[in-house]
């Protein structure tokens, strides 16, 4: 045994395991002497650490609140409050409360970086304010928008009879009601008050972030960060549940600039903490950080626990690699031959003899090579395999006997064709089409050969797929699924046909239903995307003859013009009879041309939704309104063709037609079609009334006396004409009536003196010339869809944002 010993004592093994346990001591020993020396300092560099970034935060703190005082200073002497003070130009009040609220919306933006929630002025003889949304009841502001038991009335007001020019009071989340009467908390803001230091009458107030200035300026991570005022009064706390006693805080030592706190720059208590004060200098609050002891003795206990696992991973490797060196002439030679059994060009020699590494490099090369070569051949086969079924589905016949051996016409199959529609958001995106059919053609292609091996999926056209499963592809379990399927229209239709009738057999019988199955699983997929495409699938569920391919896929183009009007991902699998009488009727055709040629644009759009409305009732197909929509933009554009009208001027840039191509919807087919038929008239109807004199001075006199009494035959007397002259003369020029034309000039002008002042509704009516308010807001209602007041109240509040 003294012998055998001797021998493993001279080994490469040995020695070089002895070498190694040597050298792993070194981390030991340099541990034990790091640990004496370190950690004896690591308690003051934390220390000295949380201070300079206490130091930061005060700074921070501190100049931000003197740039809150610096954009609130103009507001405390502008010169718009004797506009708002004086009640005789009630113009200039108004002007004056719209800048300002102008200003403070500006100032509370995000661009400033201030963090202001929100500014508003309070007076001290009005009951109202003036903020960011414009004027608002003292009463609604801390009753209904800043609801909190600490600021209601009492404190509002208490600024005009205090002395202070400002002051910030604690950081608090109101509540806000909300129009169902149940309450919202806002975020957590500062009250701010800044006072004129003479005009005593009025104040600015300020709701300041206060969690916003914690994120940029607060650098204590989990450390407790508060501040309080001078009275010691706690204003805000990045912990409410560990809070220092606010008079014990200030009771704390000044510090200055933070060098002042003893030896450390910290304060330590009795309880082994860390308490570390500034001071501000301009605002005079104290801004406290406290770390609990605790988190010192986590980190040392960390780094210890760091310090022992490096030694034990230096020992434990030390170990390993004295055992791994002594098989590194092993290693090498298995690799490479292992390489070659598997033909694997991966070769990780993990070895520095430069011959070995020679050798290595030349097999990698070979293998890898001739893998290429084998993968190239394989994706070109397939991709002409593609090409193969597509000249059959398409009846190009490329008689090409390489591409014929490749394409199986033996077996029967199962054919499924794929269309793909985008929406407004995917066009929003900047996506390029091809992309998107790119990645669903490979989803379907890999779903398919997951389930069905040896199925094929090719692109026919911009949008089309087509899957062709082969029946052979079938489970081998012969399992078969139920004769009912569900369309994403949830209701159950009944497979056509049995196995029995059809003679599919059990094997196609078995493949259809998993074929359903796989379809309803990728319909699930499709839908997650529903808001940017959605697909059309036609799958005809009868088991097609080796002979059908081009039948297969023009039955598949059939289905697809059986898709309903949703934008969601459909399964169609039956033809339902369709209706061929939804479109204009001859009559209809004439009467909806003489419209547009007239510029009658209400007429126009009225043929419009009658013949929406008919193939509503019909349950018309997506590919009906489509053809539909196409019809009515060939003859808008024929229309603006014949008036020597540019259709550029009409739809912009972008060609109408592919404006029409994202509808999915009867909404949005219905609002298209409104908007470009009634731009369409509006446009002949300018061009008709171009050049027409007595068209010119009707709508000029009407124009200058519409809130006067206008009688028809008062302007037919201008023009030296009859009254029903005049009144055929309009109707055939223009396309309306003269009653039209004046209504029409009243209400804009109503809409006009509704944006622009506070009048009463029967004030605006008599002014437009309405002797009754009922018959004006009738009116009004007819020509806009809004009343009188739902119209002044819509427009405001787009305006105020």
């Amino acid at each position: 045994m003294a012998s055998g010993w001797k021998a493993h004592r001279h080994s490469f093994f040995t020695k070089l395991l002895l070498a190694f346990l040597i050298v792993g001591s070194v981390p030991f020993l340099f541990h034990m002497f790091a640990s004496n020396i370190f950690i004896g300092s690591i308690r003051s560099e934390i220390v000295k650490n949380t201070d300079l970034r206490m130091n930061y935060s005060v700074a921070k703190y501190e100049d931000h609140f003197r740039k809150l005082e610096e954009a609130v200073a103009p507001f405390l002497n502008s010169s718009r409050f004797a506009a708002i003070t004086g009640e005789a130009d009630k113009y200039g009040y108004f002007n004056a409360v719209n800048a300002l609220r102008e200003e403070f919306a500006k100032l509370s933006s995000a661009s400033n970086n201030l963090y202001v929630y929100n500014v508003f002025i309070a007076f001290q003889d009005k009951d109202l304010l003036i903020d960011k949304t414009g004027l608002v009841p003292a009463k609604d502001f801390y009753m209904r928008q800043y609801i909190h038991s600490d600021y209601g009335e009492a404190f509002w007001s208490e600024p005009f009879r205090e002395p202070y020019r400002s002051r910030i009071f604690p950081a608090v989340r109101f509540d806000k009601e909300q129009l169902d009467g149940s309450h919202e908390q806002t975020g957590l803001y500062f009250p701010v008050i800044f006072k004129h230091k003479i005009n005593q009458t009025f104040y600015i107030g300020v709701l300041l972030d206060a969690e916003a200035l914690s994120r940029s300026y607060s650098l204590s991570g989990s450390d407790v960060f508060q501040i309080s005022g001078a009275d010691g009064r706690l204003l805000f706390s990045s912990d409410p549940a560990s809070v220092v006693n606010a008079a014990n805080a200030t009771s704390l030592p000044q510090t200055g600039t933070g060098t002042g706190m003893g030896t450390d720059g910290g304060y330590f208590t009795e309880s082994g903490n860390y308490i570390f004060q500034i001071h501000g200098q301009a605002t005079g609050l104290s801004y406290v950080n406290f770390v609990p002891n605790e988190q010192i003795t986590a980190q040392l206990q960390r780094l210890n626990a760091v310090w022992l696992v490096l030694l034990v991973l230096s020992v434990l490797v030390s170990f390993l690699l004295s055992v791994i060196l002594s098989f590194k002439f092993k290693q090498p030679i298995q690799k490479l031959v292992h390489s070659l059994q598997r033909s694997s060009p991966d070769i990780q020699l993990r070895s520095t003899i430069s011959e070995f590494k020679l050798i290595g490099d030349r097999l990698q090369d070979l293998i890898a090579s001739g893998n290429q070569i084998r993968d190239d051949l394989h994706q070109k086969t397939k991709m002409l395999e593609k090409y193969g079924y597509l000249d059959l589905v398409k009846r190009i016949n490329v008689n090409h006997k390489d591409v014929r051996s490749l394409v199986d016409t033996s077996k029967p199959f199962y054919f499924i064709l794929f269309q793909i529609e985008r929406t407004r958001r995917f066009r929003e995106l900047g996506i390029g089409d091809q992309q998107l059919t790119g990645y669903i053609v490979e989803f379907i292609n890999l779903s398919m050969q997951q389930r069905f091996p040896g199925a094929i999926t090719a692109q026919s056209e911009k949008d089309l797929l087509f899957a062709i499963v082969f029946a052979e592809t079938a489970g081998s379990d012969g399992e078969s699924t139920p004769d009912v399927y569900e369309e994403n229209s949830g209701r159950e239709t009944e497979v056509a046909g049995s196995k029995r009738d059809r003679g599919d057999g059990a094997d196609g019988f078995a493949l259809r239903g998993e074929l359903m199955d796989q379809l309803a699983r990728m319909k699930q997929v499709f839908d997650r995307d529903g808001g940017f495409y959605y697909l059309t699938v036609a799958f005809n569920p009868s088991l097609r003859s080796a002979s059908e391919f081009t039948a297969a896929y023009e039955d598949g183009m059939e289905l697809l013009r059986q898709r309903r009007l949703e934008p969601l991902t459909q399964i169609v699998r039956e033809k339902h009879p369709v209706r061929d009488d939804l479109h204009f009727s001859p009559a209809e055709e004439r009467e909806f041309a003489a419209s547009l040629q007239s510029g009658h644009a209400s007429a126009a759009v009225e043929l419009v939704r009658r013949m929406l409305h008919r193939m509503g009732k019909a349950d018309a197909t997506a590919w009906q309104y489509r053809q539909f929509a196409q019809e009515i933009v060939s003859k808008l554009l024929m229309a603006l063709t014949v008036q020597r009208i540019d259709p550029v001027e009409w739809h912009g840039e972008t060609p109408i037609y592919e404006l029409a191509r994202d509808l999915a919807t009867a909404e949005e087919y219905a609002d298209f079609l409104d908007t470009w038929t009634g731009r369409a008239a509006a446009l002949i109807e300018g061009k008709l009334s171009e050049t027409d004199p007595i068209l010119d001075f009707i709508r000029r006199y009407v124009e200058s006396h519409y809130g006067e009494d206008i009688q028809q035959e008062t302007v037919a007397g201008k023009l030296n004409i009859s009254a029903g002259y005049m009144c055929n003369y309009i109707k055939s020029r223009s396309g309306v009536t003269f009653t039209d034309l004046l209504n029409d000039v009243r209400v804009n002008k109503a809409k006009e003196m509704l944006e622009a002042t506070d009048c009463k509704i029967n004030e605006v009516a008599s002014l437009v010339g309405y002797q009754n308010a009922n018959s004006f807001t009738r009116m009004f209602r007819k020509l806009t869809g809004l009343t009188p007041l739902e119209y002044r109240r819509e427009r405001r509040m787009a305006a105020e944002g």
